[in-house]
């Protein structure tokens, strides 16, 4: 049990240290660039990682390349809603809001894979949703003696909410793909093709995207790195604990993340946007029960 609990708190700790450096990134290079080779240093790690840990019990089928599509399309949204929600906002607004993509994924969960969910289900959604919008309110109108700080707090909160529903809808899919090709070679797969579907929409906006200098290089490649990490430990997690236990502590990312911007990047909000913020990580871990 103890190793489990210990993967899932290097899972948090991974997911929360690759928040910061998606937040740096993005403010260096811009979102788009920094998004573009964090996806494909993604997909390398992950690569490695299945040589390692993956299984395949499924040969690979044509509903197993449609539920891979899928995963792109939603992943795409989630990661370029949250990459620019960090990049505009801070991450004691941004980053509960995108983590509330657990909300999300047991909506779908229930709406399309026909799943009941239990009475705490409702209480951790309850505490989610509630939580969201004090965040919304509490981002907007606490900055509002600030010239176009009420449009990037509402910014914040529409990126980072497309972010949530994206990943809502990408991260239920891997049960569904990883059969066939593996836990990480699901997730090089989706990373790639990210990538892929990006790359013109980028291109259509005019977006620079050659090569990060090397500063920003460093902070990508943590980036790909920490994402994966958080990835192979949680999988690791699993073979030494129950799901039960290792998915409230692995939810703990956003709390941490939250608690670094606050103490160590002296991000500031309005006491309510705090509050919204501690309601959405409540809810998260109460989701993951």
């Amino acid at each position: 049990m103890l190793p489990g609990i210990a993967f899932a708190l290097l899972t948090s700790l991974s997911w929360a240290v690759a928040n910061v450096f998606i937040q740096r990134s993005g403010k260096m290079i811009g979102a788009p660039r920094a998004l573009l080779y964090a996806l494909l240093v993604g997909a390398a790690g992950s690569l490695v990682a299945a040589a390692f840990f993956d299984e395949r019990p499924q040969p690979l089928a044509l509903s197993h390349l449609a539920w891979l599509a899928l995963a792109g399309v939603s992943g795409l949204i989630g990661y370029a809603g949250m990459f620019a929600a960090f990049e505009k906002a801070d991450l004691t607004v941004s980053v509960p809001v995108v983590s509330s993509w657990s909300m999300v994924a047991a909506a779908f969960s229930v709406l399309v894979l026909g799943e009941r969910p239990d009475v705490h289900h409702y209480a951790g959604a309850g505490l989610v949703c509630l939580g969201v919008v004090v965040v919304a309110v509490g981002s907007t109108r606490g900055a509002s003696d600030e010239s176009g700080a009420r449009k990037r707090g509402l910014f914040a909160v529409i990126a980072s909410s497309a972010g949530a529903l994206g990943f809502g809808i990408m991260i239920p899919t891997f049960g569904f793909v990883s059969p066939a090709l593996g836990a990480f070679g699901a997730s090089a797969a989706v990373y790639l093709l990210c990538a892929l579907l990006g790359l013109p929409l980028a291109r259509l906006l005019k977006e620079p995207l050659g090569l990060p200098g090397p500063g920003a290089w460093r902070l990508v490649i943590i980036t790909g790195i920490a994402e994966t990490v958080g990835f192979v430990s949680v999988a690791l997690g699993r073979r030494y604990a129950p799901i039960t236990v290792v998915a409230p502590v692995s939810s703990l990312a956003a709390t941490f993340t939250v608690i670094y911007a606050w103490a160590i990047l002296r991000q500031r909000q309005s006491p309510a946007a705090l509050i919204g913020g501690v309601l959405v990580c409540a809810g998260v871990v109460v989701l993951a029960l």
